[in-house]
């Protein structure tokens, strides 16, 4: 036996085995005066939870330190931070920064905090928040993406979505600035929000498009008369599945609402049964608003491994390109099942996709709910028939 063979070290005893516990964060967005910041009061008041709470309002100053107040429910008390963000918005903010910067918070606070709300400013698009906090388990991050969480305001969410100068944030000359081509945007900026106006979507669609639990708040003031409320709520509720129609909805008064209903989702997780729930609900019969709609396919479950990857080719097709049969579209939100039909052991995967960024996740479970494969669009010019056309040059249906 060769005697220069090195030996091999016992490794220690003392070292840890397991990552240290993830802490998972919420995002709540929704239009100025929904109601997000009673909301969070309320958590902090109902949850045993030790919470950390960003605010994450507009402000004039381009460089601000934001205040997050970590609330330890057990004893009653509050511990004072201080979180620089680089400038006042989060969205607007350095991918890297962001995160680094709350992970820095939980790694100095390990032991008082359990949870993360963000609360978004109201004028702002949470799907570049949301791909910030949406991390591949193999970067080590010490937070995860559990939900996002959209509140809105019964009283003017059917007025708002129509309305697109009525409801941009005019207290800061925001839709002027937009209009002539002004103030601190970037001239991409610009572009952007001027194609928005010219489409007529407004930052409440795409609020309501990423959501995966949606509050219709404020129905205490809705109207007085139980009928004609009655009306009214069937109104935002078919208003607001006209645009996504994968996620629950929920009819709240000062955001009073079970925690169990919008903390703990696991909203983009392979082996969360509200997800596959969720999934599993929508029907295949499209809704349709003229800017943002849901559309569904469904397809046989896959009997190859080939069928993965040319399903997922597809997939890269719709978020990258920007096209289906020839037509421009955009997707906002991507949710799905897919399953390859292993007797005994099926092959359960996720999708999940905001704008461009996707993943498909393996480790579901078959729910009996589940009888074939399933991909949920949510975006602009999308057509069932367009992508049913599209899906047929990837594979047989």
């Amino acid at each position: 036996m060769d005697k220069d063979i090195p030996q091999l070290s016992k490794v220690p005893s003392s070292v840890p085995t397991r990552l240290p516990k993830k802490v998972p964060i919420t995002i709540i967005t929704g239009y100025l005066g929904s109601g997000k910041s009673t909301l969070l009061q309320k958590i902090g008041q109902t949850s045993k939870k030790r919470l950390a709470i960003i605010l994450n309002e507009f402000g004039d100053s381009s460089a601000i330190e934001k205040s997050v107040t970590i609330e330890d429910a057990s004893k009653n008390e509050a511990v004072q931070e201080w979180l620089d963000l680089g400038n006042g918005c989060l969205c607007c903010t350095v991918k890297d920064n962001g995160v680094m910067a709350i992970e820095q918070l939980i790694e100095k606070s390990r032991d008082k905090i359990d949870y993360i709300l963000l609360e978004t400013t109201g004028i702002a698009d949470p799907a570049p928040i949301a791909r910030m906090f949406w991390l591949d388990d193999g970067l080590a991050s010490n937070i995860y993406i559990d939900g996002v969480i959209t509140v809105l305001d019964s009283e003017h969410i059917v007025t708002c979505l129509d309305d697109v100068g009525g409801h941009w944030h005019t207290s800061n000359n925001h839709l002027k600035e937009i209009q002539l081509g002004e103030g601190n945007l970037s001239a991409e900026e610009i572009e952007e929000e001027q194609k928005k106006l010219q489409e007529g979507l407004t930052t409440a669609h795409l609020q309501i498009a990423l959501a995966d639990t949606i509050l219709v708040n404020k129905v205490d003031v809705l109207d007085k008369d139980p009928s004609t409320k009655a009306g009214k709520l069937a109104q935002i509720t078919e208003k607001v599945r006209s645009i996504n129609s994968t996620c629950p909805i929920y009819n709240t008064s000062f955001g009073d609402i079970d925690l169990d209903k919008i903390l703990d989702l696991h909203a983009f997780e392979a082996n969360s049964a509200k997800v596959q729930k969720s999934i599993s609900m929508v029907s295949e019969s499209s809704f349709h608003d003229h800017r943002i709609a849901t559309v569904t396919l469904t397809f046989p479950f896959f009997e190859s491994e080939e069928e993965f990857d040319q399903i997922e080719k597809f997939i890269q097709y719709v978020l990258w390109e920007n096209v289906v049969n020839g037509k421009e579209i955009e997707v906002h939100r991507l949710k799905g099942i897919l399953v390859r039909n292993i007797p005994g052991s099926p092959d359960v995967r996720v999708v999940q996709g905001v704008r461009e960024t996707y993943d498909i996740i393996s480790g579901g479970v078959l729910l009996d709910e589940i009888t074939q494969n399933k991909l949920v669009f949510i975006g602009k010019n999308l057509d069932v028939e367009d992508l049913y056309h599209d899906l047929k040059q990837y594979i047989s249906i």
